[in-house]
């Protein structure tokens, strides 16, 4: 009889040891308590043959099945050797791990064990023995990993076993952490690229914001002193596309430069505005061009509309209105109206113009999408601008057809402050 109260024979199966007799006053091996007191107290005086006995034996038979099955299960390799660094317990699992014959190690040290088999297939053995050696008390618990020459990798827990105050021994468990280590690897090495992406894009923005306007610029004002001189027809028409395609060009890099920031930021700050102000301000910067389609606008606006917004929104409005004269004809009416939607405004635009397709309404606000192929072309961001600034904002983006005919309702949610 050991020091835990048992008697081992360890030709059972899985290495397991089959207890012949134990006191009644200690808990198991792994510190855990007996499962019926009143088999407990029968213990005491065993008698092979007695019909209580038989039945303490057959407790005794269940419960090491039950725990030979439980460890069995498992997909960690687990063993346990007691306070003298005897292996008592191991699984198949632990003896596949470290290439051990069934039933080699029962009863020899941990520590020849290791050295025998641990060392030949770790690429760390010398630091995982180390800590082995130095275990010592109740506090000599740790952990690691374990690199096996063949590219495994496993995760062991070693911690002891403590029964009444007394250490007993330790469990070692381990696991094969290889997929999840390689997983993180390949996760640090997209967050690595997505770095370099990252400082790819930040560099062709401050291309597009620099490099490109800057002859944008000098294109536009060349072009403007010479639409001033006399020059015959077939060469001014020439000079007026170079100045609208040049304006589109200017247009798109303000654009891509304006998608571009604001992708990058994650969190605005916001203070109480009133929203129907911020739609003003926008109608007023637009007034030239709703002027020259003689486009009459509508603003249902009256109200105060307060929400927690920030300065960005304005440009919201700035490209739905803009948007709104674009694509209506010459003559027509734009209504702008913010309606109460409970906990939120829902300001809409609404145009007369061409309208949008059932299939592309999903896509319109995205950029570089967009539904119709007129003549009047837009750099495909004004949509995405104002959905992303929305989403920054916690609000919703759509566009409906316009109820009264021809045309389409853009319309977006800020929260109420």
């Amino acid at each position: 009889m050991n020091d835990l109260g048992y008697d081992y024979s360890y030709g059972g199966p899985g290495g397991f040891p089959i207890t012949r007799k134990y006191k009644s006053d200690v808990k198991d091996g792994l510190g855990a308590a007996r499962i019926n007191s009143s088999h407990d107290e029968k213990t005491e005086n065993y008698i092979p043959g007695n019909t209580n006995s038989s039945n303490v034996e057959k407790t005794i038979k269940s419960r090491e099945s039950l725990l030979r099955n439980v460890l069995e299960a498992t997909d960690d390799g687990i063993a346990f050797f007691d306070i003298n660094g005897t292996i008592r317990l191991s699984n198949k699992r632990f003896r596949e791990i470290w290439n051990i014959p069934n039933e080699a190690e029962i009863g020899k040290n941990y520590l020849e064990a290791f050295t025998k088999y641990g060392v030949l297939q770790l690429k760390n053995a010398s630091e995982v023995l180390s800590k082995i050696q130095n275990l010592s008390g109740p506090q000599g618990s740790n952990s690691d990993l374990l690199y096996f020459r063949d590219g495994r990798i496993f995760e062991y827990y070693l911690f002891p076993v403590i029964t009444d105050g007394i250490l007993k021994g330790y469990v070692c468990s381990y696991r094969d952490i290889t997929m999840r280590k390689k997983a993180e690897s390949d996760l640090q090495e997209y967050a690595r690229e997505l770095e370099h992406s990252n400082e790819l894009k930040d560099l062709f923005t401050d291309i597009i914001r620099h490099d490109l306007m800057n002859p944008a610029g000098l294109v536009k004002g060349f072009v403007e002193i010479l639409l001033r001189r006399e020059f015959d027809p077939d060469t001014t028409e020439k000079l007026r596309a170079i100045k609208r395609n040049n304006g589109k060009l200017i247009d798109m890099i303000e654009s891509a430069s304006k998608l571009s920031r604001l992708e990058a930021i994650s969190v605005l700050e916001f203070k109480e505005t009133d929203v129907g102000a911020i739609v003003k301000l926008a109608i007023q910067s637009l007034g030239k061009q709703f002027r020259s389609k003689q486009i009459v606008l509508e603003d249902n606006a009256t109200g105060k509309y307060n929400a927690k917004t920030s300065p960005v929104l304005e440009e919201v409005f700035v490209n739905l209105l803009s948007n709104a004269i674009k694509y209506s004809p010459g003559g027509s009416r734009v209504i702008v109206d913010i309606l109460d939607n409970g906990d939120e405004w829902k300001i809409t635009v609404t145009d007369s113009g061409e309208g949008v397709a059932d299939e592309d309404k999903p896509f319109v606000f995205e950029r570089f999408k967009r539904a119709t192929k007129a003549s009047v072309k837009g750099t495909g961001l004004g949509l995405a601008i104002v959905k992303r600034i929305i989403d920054l904002h916690g609000g919703e983006v759509g566009v409906e057809d316009n109820p009264e005919g021809q045309g389409s309702v853009f319309w977006v949610t800020v929260k109420k402050a």
